[in-house]
């Protein structure tokens, strides 16, 4: 009869061998899937010959218009 010590290294081998086969599968997994890298910005591969940052230019300009009006319709409305 064998001595019930000698099935730890089993477990280990066991243990072993399912953590490889995790780090298998998550390789290929990520060979399939790969992350949107967070510090790239979405136009940065592009091919648009678009200058996206005159939109954004435009669209500060338009915001500090907008809120000139108001500025403007609110002291127009208390003098009233």
């Amino acid at each position: 009869m064998e001595n019930k010590s000698s099935n730890g290294w089993k477990f280990f081998a066991l243990l072993f061998g399912a953590l490889l086969a995790g780090l298998a599968a998550l390789y290929l997994y990520k060979q399939q899937n790969p992350e949107y890298d967070p510090w790239e910005e979405p136009w940065e591969n592009s091919s648009s010959p678009v200058d996206l940052s005159v939109a954004k230019k435009e669209k500060a300009e338009a915001d500090e218009a907008a809120e000139e009006a108001e500025a403007d319709e609110a002291e127009t409305a208390e003098e009233a």
